[in-house]
């Protein structure tokens, strides 16, 4: 019986010891530097969205161009707007602009915000 004790102690405090150094591993590391994203990365995320728009696929007549570019309040926060020509799904021989929205968040979208609208 006492033999079933101590073997029991022992895996319960192995177990204990595992979780805890679990949760200890990162402790006094700065996790948001594992996560940093640069402004540039998160400018290819945003462009790589705009370039795989249905309507950028199918109906663009220009490049999409970089208008302004935004650094919200955190380190790897940003947001990118692009503008580009169109022709109108509507009345093809309209030229539609389009601006794109993009919200990048440590190298993932979390935002995008499409305005088409007529331009000739």
């Amino acid at each position: 019986m006492k033999n079933h004790f101590t073997i029991f102690f022992l895996l319960t405090v192995i177990c204990i010891s595992v979780i805890i150094s679990g949760c200890t591993e990162n402790y006094g590391k700065n996790n948001s530097e594992l996560n940093e994203t640069t402004e540039e990365e998160s400018r290819q995320v945003a462009e790589a969205y705009v370039r795989d728009l249905d309507s950028y696929k199918t109906c663009n007549l220009t490049e999409p161009l970089l208008m302004e570019t935004r650094n919200l309040n955190c380190s790897s926060c940003w947001q990118f707007i692009y503008r580009f020509d169109l022709v109108s799904e509507k009345d093809p021989s309209v030229v539609d602009t389009a601006t794109v929205t993009v919200t990048v968040v440590k190298g993932e979208i979390i935002d995008a915000i499409y305005v088409q609208g007529g331009r000739y």
